[in-house]
C-alpha cells in the first residue's frame, strides 16, 4: 500500500482544484484546462506551493482543511504561510507555560542545551559513520576524526553554558569543524567550501549546488517540523535556542536542530557522492526539475528510514510538549545510525 504523498507544485500557471473528493492538478492549454493528475485525499498528506505562479481554488482549500491536509506556501523554499483550519487551537495552558519558561533564564538555557546536545551528537554520528566508509575505501578520514574530536569537546563544554546564547556559541564553534569535515566528503566539482546562509550571499549571488541542495532539504525538514509542532499544540514562535523575532518560528527552528544531520545532511551527502550531476543541475536551466528531485530525495529518505524520521519528529514534538507541560527535562533524539 502506497504512503500518502506530498504534492510539490512548482509549475507556473498550474491550478490546484477539487473534484468529487479528489485534488486535481490542472494546466491551461488552448483556452481550456487539462488535468495533469488526480489524487484521492487519502493519498495526500501535504501540499507545497513552491512558486508564486500556482493557483488554488477555494474548493481545494476546503477539501484540504476538512481532511487535515497540510497546505504550505513556500516560494523559493522559504516558509511564508500555511492553511490553519478554524478548528485548530493550541492549549492555552500549554502556551502560557511555554511563554513563562521561555522567560526563565535557567529553563531557557536548559532547553537550549538539550537542542544543541542532540544536534552535536547526531553530527558526530554522521561523521563517525563517514569515517568508517572512507577508511574502508582506503581514503584518508583524518579530517573527519579531527572534527569529531572538536564536537566531543563542545559536548563536554555544553553543560557549563548558563544562557541560551552561550549554548548557541558552543554550537556555532562545533559547526565550523563539522562543515569543514563535510567539505572533505563533497565532490570538488560541486564547489562547496563552507556552509552559506542566505545572508552570506551578495545580492544576485547564487550558492554552490550543494549549499542550494541543503537549503531545499532544510525547507523540506522545516515543513515537517512545523506540521508536528502544530499537531501537538505548541506555539511555533516561542522558542528557546533561537532568538525570538516577530514572524520567526523560533521553536520550529529549535526542534529542527537535532534532525538536520540525519534528515538532510546524510541523504544529500549520499546523493552528492553517488550522483553529483543531479545537484549540478540546480545551477542550470533544469533547476526546477533538479529542485523537485532534491525535495523528493530528502522526503523519501525521511519516510524510508526505520523508524521513519517523520515519525521520530512527531514523537520528539510530543516529548517537548510534555516537557513544557510538566516542566521536566527534554531528551533530544540521538541517532544510533
Amino acid at each position: 500500500m502506497s504512503l500518502p504523498r506530498i504534492l510539490y507544485l512548482d509549475r507556473h500557471g498550474a491550478l490546484l482544484a477539487a473534484r468529487g473528493g479528489e485534488l486535481e492538478v490542472r494546466i491551461k492549454e488552448e483556452g481550456g484546462w487539462r488535468v495533469l493528475a488526480r489524487y484521492p485525499v487519502s493519498k495526500v498528506s501535504a501540499v507545497v506551493l513552491a512558486v508564486e505562479g500556482v493557483s488554488v481554488t477555494g474548493g481545494a482549500l476546503k477539501l484540504a482543511a476538512l481532511h487535515g491536509i497540510d497546505v504550505c506556501f513556500m516560494p523559493s523554499g522559504r516558509p511564508l504561510a500555511r492553511l490553519v483550519p478554524a478548528t485548530y487551537g493550541g492549549s492555552a495552558e500549554l502556551w502560557l507555560k511555554q511563554v513563562r519558561q521561555s522567560l526563565s533564564k535557567e529553563r531557557r538555557a536548559e532547553l537550549a542545551r538539550s537542542f544543541v546536545e542532540g544536534k552535536l551528537h547526531n553530527q558526530r554520528v554522521l561523521l563517525r559513520s563517514a569515517a568508517k566508509t572512507e577508511n574502508a575505501a582506503g581514503r584518508s578520514a583524518e579530517p573527519l576524526r579531527e572534527a569529531v574530536k572538536t564536537i566531543e569537546k563542545a559536548l563536554e563544554k555544553l553543560p557549563s553554558a548558563s544562557t541560551w546564547k552561550e549554548a548557541g556559541l558552543i554550537e556555532a564553534e562545533a559547526a565550523q569543524a563539522y562543515w569543514q569535515a563535510v567539505k572533505h566528503l563533497v565532490p570538488p566539482s560541486l564547489g562547496f567550501q563552507r556552509r552559506l546562509k542566505r545572508w552570506d550571499l551578495a545580492p544576485g549571488q547564487k550558492p554552490d549546488p550543494f549549499n542550494a541542495a541543503l537549503n531545499l532539504g532544510y525547507a523540506a525538514l522545516l515543513r515537517e517540523v512545523w506540521s508536528s509542532v502544530f499537531a501537538v499544540g505548541l506555539n511555533p514562535y516561542i522558542g528557546f535556542l533561537h532568538a525570538r523575532r516577530p514572524g520567526r518560528m523560533s521553536l520550529v527552528l529549535d526542534l529542527m536542530e537535532e534532525f538536520r544531520p540525519i534528515a538532510v545532511d546524510r541523504p544529500l551527502l549520499k546523493l552528492a557522492r553517488s550522483k553529483p550531476s543531479a545537484l549540478r543541475q540546480l545551477s542550470t536551466e533544469q533547476s526546477r526539475e533538479a529542485a523537485r528531485t532534491v525535495w523528493k530525495h530528502v522526503y523519501d529518505w525521511m519516510r524510508g528510514t526505520k523508524p521513519p524520521i517523520t515519525q521520530l519528529i512527531l514523537t520528539q514534538a510530543r516529548k517537548l510538549a510534555r516537557s513544557i507541560r510538566d516542566n521536566t527535562p527534554y531528551t533530544p533524539f540521538k541517532a544510533k545510525w
